[in-house]
């Protein structure tokens, strides 16, 4: 029995993520496919769009056999920490064969060279840095010329590339890639025996919005949401009927009623509780929030009087230092009250705290679940009132803040019924 883990947010599901799991299972030879998924907000700071159990439901009619939910402090946290927790997580499955994801390079052997470097920074790499830096250059060139000059002389040639700074330069900027490194980094921290298997990226760029007529062309998850929220790529053709029409482009058939039955959630429906938190504790100061620093805060409060909404406050803020992700990611730790401090707590000595709550199955992985549940070294969670038996002090604290993130999800959606503890695993 072979087992291929994904790492996703399906934030949506649509058409490119189908053929990943189907051209990584092919590849791998996999027999079942388990999906650790970002629950209600995603790694760039936001609400996802449609709630996890409608997420998760997509993936388990499209290939994927078990699907859970990534705790908030790493879903919502940095590629590096998305990526550890997610990681840590399958590793500790002890069962996972296979970490399958893609990458605009499709090249892992690459990929891994570069998280040699990155993790290890040796004395060589580090001086490098400081030397490019001195020089001028910018951080991310410094680093994509120091991880070059520190990489073996030969270490690239087999893959006939001309000018090796440049190719590495490029797979460090592009984000799929980025986010392959730090898979890649997190499996070696691990020491873990889970082998990484790439595919290279096909259609659109990751912030494209275009949407492609090519049946193989496939859209970004950006372009899809820009779909939804707006009713169209162009605002000024009828919304609904557009919407339509594109959407059926873009997402597995068998989905597309989950997408119509659904209301969806933005980012700036988040945004009268946020302003309340701001004008709260602006008098305090909010460095005490994880990925505030002290400037960010100091920008924050001199900024309140022109609220209007937390997409325009966050364009506010940005900066050449300050990505918007960042600067998204730093509000979102504000609003849920996800501090430093208890970042740290989940993060103590460098062992990642993990569970694995189950959010959906396929009947026929049964045997699947069985064998997670006979090697894993952390609690399995498929009712929430057994986790008060299961789970040590840390552990259910981190279910705790992450179902209370979930709640506020709900209540901001106006999701009065919805219930975490009352919320049953969907089964197809």
């Amino acid at each position: 029995m072979k087992t291929l883990g994904i790492v996703a947010e399906y934030n949506p599901f649509h058409k490119g993520h189908k053929y990943l799991i189907d051209k990584l299972k092919k590849e791998t030879g996999a027999d079942y496919v388990v999906v650790i998924m970002s629950g209600d907000y995603v790694q760039r700071g936001c609400p996802a769009i449609l709630r996890k159990d409608v997420r998760a439901h997509m993936a388990l009619m499209e290939g994927a056999d078990l699907v859970l939910e990534l705790p908030i402090y790493y879903s919502s946290q940095s590629a590096e920490f998305f990526a550890k927790g997610a990681v840590s997580i399958l590793d500790d499955f002890g069962c996972i064969d296979y970490l399958g994801f893609g990458s605009e390079s499709g090249d892992v052997e690459s990929i891994s060279m570069i998280a040699d470097v990155l993790l290890s920074e040796p004395d060589d790499f580090k001086f490098s840095i400081k030397k490019h830096l001195k020089e001028g250059l910018s951080y991310a060139s410094a680093r994509a010329i120091a991880v070059s000059e520190t990489l073996n002389a030969d270490a690239l040639s087999a893959k006939n590339i001309d000018d090796k700074k440049d190719y590495i330069s490029d797979i460090l900027s592009s984000p799929n890639n980025v986010l392959a490194i730090e898979y890649l980094k997190a499996l070696k921290w691990k020491n873990s025996s889970i082998v990484p298997v790439t595919t290279k990226r096909v259609g659109e760029g990751y912030d494209s919005l275009n949407i492609s007529d090519e049946e193989n062309a496939f859209s970004s998850a950006t372009a899809i949401r820009n779909i939804i929220e707006k009713g169209s790529v162009n605002s000024h053709i009828p919304a609904k009927e557009d919407a339509d029409k594109l959407l059926q482009k873009v997402v597995p058939g068998s989905t597309l009623p989950l997408y119509y039955n659904e209301k969806i959630t933005t980012l700036d429906d988040f945004s009268s509780l946020l302003h309340y938190r701001l004008l709260l504790e602006k008098s305090e100061g909010f460095n005490k929030y994880a990925d505030v620093s002290e400037d960010l805060s100091d920008k924050i409060i001199n900024n309140i009087n022109s609220f209007e909404s937390i997409s325009d406050f966050t364009m506010k803020l940005k900066t050449k230092d300050l990505t918007y992700s960042r600067i998204s990611r730093a509000l979102l730790h504000i609003l849920l009250g996800i501090t430093k401090e208890s970042s740290d707590r989940y993060t103590k000595d460098n062992s990642f705290t993990g569970y694995g709550r189950i959010l959906g199955l396929n009947k026929n992985a049964s045997a699947m679940l069985k064998k997670i549940q006979e090697n894993s070294t952390i609690p399995i969670i498929s009712k929430l009132a057994d986790a008060y038996k299961i789970l040590d002090d840390n552990e259910l604290s981190l279910l705790k803040e992450t179902i209370s993130a979930s709640e506020i999800y709900n209540m901001v959606r106006g999701d009065t019924t919805i219930s975490e503890y009352r919320s049953q695993i969907i089964v197809i």
